[in-house]
């Protein structure tokens, strides 16, 4: 069984990032999503930030071409969560694929 890391963000990261780039997918407009990088450990992890200001909460599909397989994470609105998708790469770059849909 793969864990699904999640945090939700509260205060700005200490950590370095390194690359920043737009997701890729479908989702609404209130609905922004963007991977990134940190450095730790001598390699990259590779994290996906998903930002909700939508006045709903939003269920997010989260993958990327390193790791395809999809993570799923409930964004609440107003709320921003990262989600780590691949700890110790050694490529700083990566495309992340994020699809959300609003609740009812």
């Amino acid at each position: 069984m793969k864990r699904v890391l999640v945090t939700t963000v509260l205060a700005l990261s200490v950590a370095p990032l390194v690359a920043l780039a737009q997701a890729a997918g479908s989702r609404p407009d209130c609905v922004q999503a963007e991977g990134f990088v940190r450095w730790g450990a001598s390699a990259y992890n590779h994290w996906v930030r998903v930002e909700n200001h939508c006045a709903r909460s939003a269920r997010c599909r989260v993958s990327t071409d390193v790791d395809p397989q999809v993570q799923t994470v409930d964004v609440s609105a107003g709320e921003t969560k990262e989600v780590l998708t691949y700890r110790g790469s050694p490529a700083r770059t990566f495309t992340a694929t994020v699809s959300c849909e609003l609740a009812d």
